[in-house]
């Protein structure tokens, strides 16, 4: 006999810059209507969203992230390996996956989305350090990530750009070695990043892989070449406005099962826009359809 349906929402309080909390409150009684056995979880920040939405999915069988990036990465993981559904209400500066399900900035759309209930199931990556379900990036794109999570701009747009030009002017080209699943031989490059692509962008608007499909069983690699910096900061300002690589610059390679990830010496790194401990080898698996997901 299936289980009835239930629904816990997360919220992370510090989304909307900080708005989230107040917002959800006056929205409670009108969500508990609308789905049964509705339940409103409030996230402050010494919480482990992960270990709650692991616990949640044992009581609910759909558990909805409101938040950014981040926020949904957390729940993921914590929903990974569970029959429970996920559902997004995106509050964050970039919501890259909510874009990929086609989930937009408005609320009452996005309610309307989980009551329609379309479900698909979405690959998600695995590493050393847990899972993710858009982009992971390390060089230039890593540090890009680390100096917008420092920035005081409470624009998304903004952060993502004033970090991504001190760390085009802070980088240097790095040694990588890259083994897919599958191939002979070893990719050996100087290259100025790496980014593992389930989804098209990142940081809202920055289509670094724009063949990706985040439920085609496979995830794309984008090898960004050693070319001058000044060329890098050129492409840069074009995927500022919406514009995605020139095919010259960068080596797209994909996977199906796993790759691993060597460079010269550790790297700041991101998944999902969350930085991830510092390494100089990552390895990624493919789970193909492992998270059922409502979508647009």
């Amino acid at each position: 006999m299936s289980k009835k349906p239930s629904y816990c929402f997360i919220i992370n309080c510090a989304s909307n810059a900080f708005r989230a909390e107040a917002f959800f409150r006056n929205k409670e009684s009108e969500l508990k209507a609308r789905f049964p056995g509705t339940s409103c979880i409030y996230i402050s920040k010494d919480d482990s969203i992960t270990e709650i939405a692991r616990q949640k999915a044992e009581e609910h069988t759909h558990i909805i992230a409101c938040g950014g990036d981040g926020t949904v990465n957390r729940v993921a993981n914590g929903l990974v390996g569970s029959n429970c559904i996920l559902g997004v209400i995106p509050l964050g500066s970039g919501n890259d996956f909510a874009q990929s399900i086609g989930l937009d900035h408005v609320f009452d759309r996005n309610v309307e989305a989980l009551s329609r209930e379309e479900i698909t199931r979405v690959d998600v990556v695995s590493s050393d350090w847990g899972y993710f379900l858009n982009t992971f990036g390390i060089g230039v794109d890593g540090l890009t990530n680390y100096y917008a999570s420092k920035s005081g701009f409470k624009s998304g747009f903004l952060r993502y750009f004033m970090g991504g030009l001190k760390a085009l002017i802070k980088s240097k080209p790095l040694r990588t070695k890259i083994s897919i699943s599958g191939q002979t031989n070893d990719i050996e490059q100087e290259v100025w990043m790496v980014a593992v692509a389930n989804g098209k962008s990142e940081g809202g608007k920055y289509q670094i892989s724009p063949s990706s499909i985040n439920s085609d069983g496979k995830v794309e690699l984008i090898v960004v070449k050693s070319v001058t910096r000044v060329r890098l900061i050129y492409e840069f300002l074009k995927l500022s406005f919406g514009f995605s690589f020139n095919k010259q610059m960068v080596d797209e390679y994909s996977f199906t099962d796993s790759v691993s990830i060597s460079t010269e010496h550790v790297l700041k790194a991101h998944a999902d826009g969350e930085q991830v401990p510092e390494n100089d080898h990552h390895t990624f698996k493919v789970l193909p359809g492992a998270l059922k997901v409502i979508t647009a």
